[in-house]
Order: C-alpha cells, then sequence, then structure tokens
C-alpha cells in the first residue's frame, strides 16, 4: 500500500520516520441491527477513519470499484474525501469500533494512508481488537491526558498496518500473499496469481514455497481453517456452519484439513465451547 499526500504519495519512508501527526481524534462502539445502510458523500466528513468489526458482516459499495465485504476480524480504512455506502448484510448483530482522525504532514496538510477504502483482513485480528478496545475504554473514561493515550494507540495500530504493508512491498510474491489474505474465501487461479507477481507459474510456485512453506492453495487452506476455527470457538456456529461458510463442501477434506492445522477435529473445538 502506498500513502497519499494530496496529489502525490506519501511514502513508507515518511512513516517510518514519524513525519507525520495526528491532530485530532474520537472513537466509538456501536451494535448496529442488520440491514443498516449509510451513504456517504466525499465532501461530508474531514476525517479519516479505521474500524474494527467485532460482529457481523458489512459491505462498501464505491463508485465504479468492486464492493468491500468486511467480518468479524477485519479492519478496514476509509479515507475521508471518499463517498461510499455502506449496508450490513446477513442477520447476525454488527458491532463495530470506529477510530476517527486527522493527520497532517509537518506542513500542516491533511493526509490519508490511500486513496480509497481498504480491508486489511489479514491483520491479526486478536492484536486489532486489543488495539481498538483500548482505544476505546481511554477514550471512553476521559481520564488525565486521555487523548494522548488514545493518539499512542492510534500510532501503535499504523505501525501495526505499515509493518505488514512493508513485509508485503519487500516480496517477490507480496501482491500474491495480499491478494489470497483478502480473498481466501473465495476460488483462486493460480496462474492469475503468477500474473499478478510478472511471473511465470513455475516459478511463482517455486518462490511462493521458498516464501512461505507451502503451496499457494495449501496457504489458502490454512487461512480458511484459521477461520473456521475461530468460528466454532467464539460462536455458537455449527460444524456444518463453519465448513460451509469457508468454503468447504466435503466433511471428510474438512475434517481431515481441520485437523492438520489445529491438531483437532472440529466436533473437538465445538465439545470443549461447550
Amino acid at each position: 500500500m502506498q500513502f497519499m499526500k494530496k496529489d502525490h504519495f506519501f511514502t513508507n519512508t515518511d512513516i517510518s520516520s514519524g513525519n507525520f501527526q495526528i491532530e485530532s481524534i474520537s472513537v466509538a462502539h456501536r451494535y448496529i441491527d442488520p440491514p443498516h445502510t449509510y451513504t456517504r458523500y466525499a465532501t461530508e466528513h474531514k476525517n479519516d477513519r479505521l474500524i474494527y468489526v467485532a460482529a457481523g458482516k458489512m459491505r462498501f459499495d464505491m463508485y465504479n470499484n468492486k464492493p468491500i465485504v468486511a467480518q468479524k476480524g477485519d479492519s478496514v480504512y476509509i479515507p475521508y474525501n471518499i463517498a461510499y455506502k455502506s449496508e450490513w448484510i446477513g442477520e447476525e448483530k454488527g458491532e463495530i469500533f470506529s477510530i476517527n482522525y486527522l493527520m497532517t504532514d509537518p506542513a500542516g496538510y491533511q493526509i490519508t494512508m490511500c486513496s480509497e477504502i481498504h480491508k486489511f483482513a489479514s491483520c491479526n485480528s486478536g492484536i486489532m481488537e486489543g488495539l481498538f478496545t483500548k482505544c476505546y475504554v481511554a477514550f471512553n473514561r476521559a481520564d488525565y491526558a486521555y487523548l494522548l493515550k488514545c493518539k499512542y494507540i492510534l500510532y501503535k495500530l499504523i505501525y501495526t498496518i505499515c509493518a505488514l504493508e512493508s513485509e508485503y512491498g519487500n516480496s517477490k510474491i507480496g501482491k500474491a500473499i495480499k491478494y489470497i489474505d483478502i480473498n481466501y474465501l473465495n476460488e483462486i487461479n493460480v496462474g492469475e496469481l503468477a500474473k499478478m507477481c510478472n511471473l511465470g507459474e513455475c516459478m511463482f510456485r517455486r518462490c511462493f514455497k521458498e516464501e512461505t512453506g507451502t503451496s499457494p492453495l495449501k496457504y489458502r487452506n490454512k487461512l480458511r481453517i484459521n477461520r473456521a476455527y475461530e468460528m466454532l470457538v467464539q460462536t455458537n456456529c455449527s460444524v456444518a456452519e463453519a465448513m460451509e461458510i469457508t468454503g468447504f463442501y466435503d466433511a471428510s477434506y474438512f475434517n481431515k484439513t481441520f485437523k492438520l492445522y489445529t491438531g483437532k477435529t472440529p466436533s473437538e473445538c465445538k465439545l470443549k465451547l461447550k
């Protein structure tokens, strides 16, 4: 991800050197009953927004762009100057943490992290939820120097995101890894991933194995199993529901793959929850 400054890009070098500052910040925590819809115009808000989806599923529709779907465990960045429509989908009640802030460069110009809505599905959900929760608690308590503490936590959030993006950027197959991390619930074409990285398919598979220790499809399956595991131990969904939502349609294969990555069967995880 590149960082936008007015009509050009705000680089990772500026971020890593701390060459920016948080001018203002506010934090909120809300529960939403689907299907709640919201339309925002490009000139309506002056602050950027980082959100964490703690429960439920929502969709962002942007003009002439592919919709982005965010669900439990996902973090999303929304720049202040973009128009979009959001809608909570499904029947599960939504829960969201949001941090609204204004970030400027040393000359006082407002800067944004990128030019469009961006989902950081690959960020560790436990770390992200913890930071968002701490920021909300600090803001809500309004103790001594609470705004300073909130800004400190936001800097930490931005650092976590930048570190992740930098890791992708220094890799030959970074674009493909990022694509899988975001789209792992969809079908993935290895040939298309190779083109994305300007590599032949054989070279792409070799580079992917060297960097991740596994194949693209096994890497995707591990992400799917991680999601299924979270659903089974943190929600009331059934094994069959977790299997279907994460893209497995053969129970025997799902059970075998699940045990390979977690050391337990899906049923054992469900019994542990009870």
